[in-house]
């Protein structure tokens, strides 16, 4: 049989099992707490925001750059350089974009849209020591699952409530202050036009879209871990509440990578399961509304075409036929500004991806250097290849997730901390063996310093 150097890097199993520690209990246990109460507000705290003059920043960023100088003076974190040079890179292309756009004087350059995104990208550089990464990814993933049950719970009570006749509220909105509360996202939208039932977004979520990629993401997790099957229909209940596709979609892109992993046998597995779904969801009212969004892309005010057709179709047309404006961009921010006028002039919230807000505001030389770093982070000596994937499909398809922190902490916290490349590991091994005893003899000082 011959082993290539890629095979050799993809995890044989499928499965994320537990480990023992990594290089200090002490630290280990530190850092647990730490990635735990990150996750804790990545989860329940995503509509918080904080006010800065006339825009807001999600709570979650700073909470993050905290978090940081936490594990990054306990040792819990260590700066990595080759994520380093990464953003670096990175960061120079989308600048020199952004650079040529304000030499150009094209309209309005945000250069704050700039600085946000140096800013959001900082944590990338940093990332968790071999051993215990090894060691508390699995910890982090059953902590996970624990989170992502209290959100299905809040999920299921919020539309089983409104099931008996309790009209829909946003408790959020009633409790915190507007300024202190993200805006611009549908928070509240009933499952279809006219209806007094409104999809569930477990009260804390920014959309319905939202939550139902994070129960997507508890589903994989659950898989992954290889147990607690009973948390799984109640995450595909809790989904079904939301009535949204995304956290579909981000299934069946796992499901995919699940079949190649494990192959034909798990591949008809899930598929009797999914039919089996369909066929018990066919005999309820549910079915007619799933059915219509199914077909919803072909309709301009459809959610399904704001997200998935009309923000590509907009790239395309703003770029036009200007060579300079295909390589540069139109210039940070132009995204999010023509996603304001939209709503403005129609109502409606466009949602540009990752990619299309990219390749708008930074041309294809931002893209290409950005995306190059972003699959470096999630995809580069991941524990989990099946994991790094559903997080890239979410990060660049199914959110608008370039500046927001919500979506850059998922991947921080499920996969881009916890990543080992083999030059991890060698630079791991090289710290590990440290100077030679000062009694030693060269020969001896000569293999320390090799690693041997």
């Amino acid at each position: 049989m011959v082993t290539t150097t890629l095979t050799t890097r993809i995890p044989r199993s499928w499965v994320i099992p537990s480990q023992t520690a990594g290089s200090s209990r002490a630290v280990n246990e530190a850092t647990l707490r730490v990635l735990t109460f990150l996750m804790f507000c990545e989860i329940f705290l995503q509509r918080i925001a904080l006010p800065v003059g006339a825009s807001q920043v999600q709570v979650i960023l700073p909470i993050t750059y905290v978090c940081l100088a936490i594990m990054l003076r306990r040792g819990g974190l260590a700066r990595n350089s080759g994520r380093m040079t990464g953003y670096l890179v990175a960061m120079a292309g989308c600048s020199l974009s952004a650079l040529v756009c304000f030499l150009r004087q094209k309209q309005d350059t945000s250069f704050t849209s700039l600085l946000l995104l140096l800013a959001t990208y900082v944590p990338f550089i940093y990332g968790l020591r071999p051993a215990d990464a090894r060691a508390l990814l699995p910890r982090v993933l059953d902590r996970f699952l624990i989170m992502i049950t209290g959100l299905a719970g809040l999920a299921l009570f919020q539309f089983a409530i409104q099931l008996v006749g309790v009209p829909y509220t946003d408790v959020v909105h009633d409790i915190v202050p507007p300024d202190f509360l993200m805006h611009g996202f549908n928070t509240s939208y009933p499952v279809q036009y006219g209806s007094s039932l409104y999809k569930s977004n477990a009260f804390i979520c920014l959309e319905a879209s939202f939550c139902s990629q994070f129960l997507g993401f508890g589903i994989v997790v659950c898989v992954l871990r290889g147990g607690h099957w009973w948390r799984l229909p109640m995450f595909i209940l809790a989904i079904l509440s939301t009535v949204s596709g995304t956290g579909l979609l981000l299934l069946a892109c796992a499901g995919v990578l699940l079949a190649v992993h494990k192959g034909a046998k798990f591949a008809l597995s899930a598929l009797a399961g999914v039919s089996l779904i369909v066929l018990i969801v066919s005999f309820t009212p549910a079915s007619s509304i799933f059915a219509a969004r199914a077909t919803e892309t072909s309709s301009s005010t459809s959610s399904g075409s704001l997200r998935f057709v009309q923000p590509y179709q907009r790239t395309w047309d703003a770029l036009g036929k200007d060579p300079l404006t295909v390589v540069f961009g139109t210039g940070p921010g132009f995204a999010d500004r023509d996603a304001s006028a939209f709503f403005t002039r129609t109502g409606l919230p466009l949602n540009y991806a990752l990619v299309p807000k990219l390749i708008l505001e930074y041309g294809v030389l931002g893209t290409v250097v950005f995306l190059s770093f972003i699959v470096a982070m999630f995809v580069r000596g991941s524990q989990s290849f099946v994991l790094s994937g559903s997080v890239l499909i979410f990060y660049t398809v199914l959110s608008g997730g370039l500046l927001a922190p919500v979506v850059t902490g998922l991947g921080l916290l499920l996969v881009a901390w916890f990543t080992v490349s083999p030059q991890d590991e060698a630079q791991a091994r090289l710290d590990g063996a440290g100077p030679a005893p000062p009694n030693s003899s060269p020969s001896t000082q000569r293999r320390a310093h090799a690693g041997v």
